[in-house]
């Protein structure tokens, strides 16, 4: 039986198994736990024919781990050409090559897409095949950071300039005028310091609005907040912005500040789950004043400037102490 003819009798009237997870960017251990976890769930309460797909949400992308052909059988059929062209006319294999692909959120990335195996090698052998498995996401988690490194030094690179300009600013200025400004006394010592508080504020609201402006276009669209967050796969995605909000913030202070001090990445993962855990349970409760309130509006961009900003001035504490940020409301 060709495979395409295999595919086309098993996933005719079946619905998809799906699962899917966040994958943290600072701990690639948890990443490769939940990757066996989610396959093996599959393999231990599934069989080979059923369709399927393992979605590994990134900061820039994600990962889709499932059968050839299961978006677009043509897929498949161009698969099965190439292996006929190269293993003969009567190649006979009836199984499913099982695919990784990874789709970075960046329009001249190309996806990219490889070939682990089939799905029946899962299925029999499931610690042997794993490991293959787990080095081609491994290469994706990598170009990914790659991405997400590459965003935030172009940040901060942009900064260069504002933060000369902020500098311009105050120094033109005078004590009484800087205070009526800013709302502290800053003495002429404190103005480069502060200039670059205010130049991170910029870096950080341009991430955060960004942020918000993707939310309200793509997740909540024409519908009411409340409505879009009653469909389980917009909450999912809307969860998945704040998280990846969360670390565009949170790796911009550590690319920004780890060469001046070495022992940045460990002080700030030491934080990060208090900061995150936060984020998140304020989100949940503005969620659910939503879900009381369904017929209100919200604005994303107040939304996620309440989630934020105060998060992004608890990390400048530590990655950038001397700003002495928390005075800086």
């Amino acid at each position: 039986m060709k495979i395409q003819d295999q595919l086309n009798r098993s996933y005719v009237n079946q619905a998809i198994y799906t699962s899917g997870f966040y994958a943290d960017p600072t701990d690639q251990l948890d990443t490769r736990d939940k990757l066996f976890d989610a396959l093996k769930s599959f393999v231990v309460n599934q069989d080979p024919e059923t369709p399927f797909s393992l979605q590994i949400m990134l900061t820039n992308g994600e990962i889709n781990v499932m059968p050839l052909g299961l978006l677009d059988l043509a897929d498949l059929k161009e698969y099965e050409r190439q292996q006929r062209e190269k293993h003969g006319l009567n190649y006979p294999s009836e199984k499913i090559p099982l695919v990784v692909n990874f789709a970075p959120h960046e329009e001249e990335q190309a996806p990219r897409r490889d070939i682990v195996g089939t799905v029946q090698e899962l299925f029999a052998d499931f610690n042997q095949h794993f490991p293959k498995v787990w080095a081609v996401i491994k290469e994706d988690l990598a170009a990914n950071q790659d991405l997400l490194t590459r965003e935030i030094t172009d940040l901060i690179a942009t900064g260069t300039e504002v933060q000369a300009g902020y500098l311009d600013q105050l120094r033109q200025q005078s004590p009484a005028e800087r205070e009526k400004a800013v709302g502290i006394a800053l003495g002429d010592q404190d103005l480069d310091q502060f200039a670059a508080f205010l130049t991170d504020m910029h870096a950080i609201q341009l991430v955060v609005l960004s942020a918000a402006r993707f939310a309200s276009k793509e997740i909540i669209a024409d519908q009411l907040f409340a409505q879009a967050l009653a469909d389980n796969v917009r909450r999912s995605t809307f969860f998945w912005v704040l998280d990846n909000t969360f670390y565009q913030i949170y790796y911009y202070y550590l690319i920004r500040y780890q060469n001046e001090q070495p022992q940045l990445a460990k002080r700030l993962k030491h934080r990060k789950s208090q900061w995150i855990v936060g984020m998140r349970q304020t989100a949940f409760d503005r969620a659910k004043v939503a879900e009381e309130n369904p017929t209100a509006a919200v604005n994303c961009e107040h939304l996620f400037s309440d989630l934020f900003i105060p998060v992004a001035k608890q990390i400048a504490a530590v990655a950038a102490p001397a700003q002495g940020v928390s005075n800086h409301d």
